[in-house]
């Protein structure tokens, strides 16, 4: 051990090793970040199909409403007809 070659292998396997994991850290952290980019971008992708969706049974429910509303109006008026006497 007193030999510097040994020394300079020892140095030479040090530094490969430590090389080794600093690329292989960066590389696993380059592929987690493109992974969770890729997710939110999809997520993102699906909650807008949702609340497509959803603003499409918000206007079925609104047109729902307004034939309710008329529907409700007419039977008032067929029941004042009918019933003109009585009122609640």
């Amino acid at each position: 051990m007193t030999e510097a070659q040994v020394w300079a292998v020892i140095g030479v396997l040090a530094a490969s090793f430590i090389g080794t994991i600093t690329v292989t850290t960066q590389l696993m952290m380059r592929t987690i970040s493109a992974q969770i980019g890729e997710l939110r971008n999809e997520m993102t992708a699906r909650f807008e199909k949702v609340d497509v969706r959803f603003a499409e049974v918000d206007r079925r429910l609104d047109r729902m409403e307004n034939r309710f509303d008329g529907l409700d109006r007419d039977v008032q008026a067929i029941a004042r007809k009918v019933f003109p006497h009585e009122e609640s």
